[in-house]
């Protein structure tokens, strides 16, 4: 019976000795938050597109819709629900008239690299992503894509045309 006693109480210290060193170890949410919002104040700018404003259109400013490149077709197996999905779908981008050279030459010059970053995104969704009628969560997520990519904030939104969606 000593010895059963001596065990449990060897386990409860082991186990209470764990216990403190994780309260020690793990930081606790006020912790987490500050150090969040000091490395937010604390990342650079210069390079980063995403955080960038597009300036504000003048009232005689016009835009053009821009065509994306191919109309995208993208087919992904999803094993956790033993199903493939199939969305079919043509982009365009809308931006200020003024921009059109240079747009036309950034979207040439990065074309890969954007339908890649477009299948990826459109993998990554999930169904009510797909299936929202305004689409609003994909098209910010390829707008900030885009821009990321182009460098610059050009691109003022984008459009999907001929948007298909099945799942089997």
């Amino acid at each position: 019976m000593k010895a059963k006693i001596q065990i449990l109480g060897g386990i409860l210290v082991l186990v209470l000795l764990e216990c403190a060193v994780a309260y020690i170890v793990i930081p606790s949410p006020q912790d987490v938050i500050r150090a969040a919002e000091a490395r937010v104040q604390e990342a650079p700018t210069d390079g980063a597109i995403a955080g960038q404003e597009l300036p504000p259109l003048s009232p005689d400013e016009e835009t053009i819709e821009m065509d994306l490149g191919d109309p995208f077709g993208i087919t992904a197996y999803r094993p956790l629900s033993e199903s493939t999905m199939r969305v079919d779908f043509h982009l365009y981008a809308t931006i200020r008239a003024a921009d059109q050279s240079e747009f036309e030459e950034l979207r040439k010059k990065n074309e890969n690299r954007f339908r890649e970053q477009v299948n990826v995104t459109i993998r990554s969704s999930d169904e009510s992503e797909l299936t929202d009628p305004s689409l609003g969560l994909l098209k910010r997520k390829i707008l900030e894509k885009t821009n990321n990519i182009l460098g610059k904030p050009m691109v003022r939104s984008i459009i999907f045309s001929d948007f298909s969606f099945v799942e089997q």
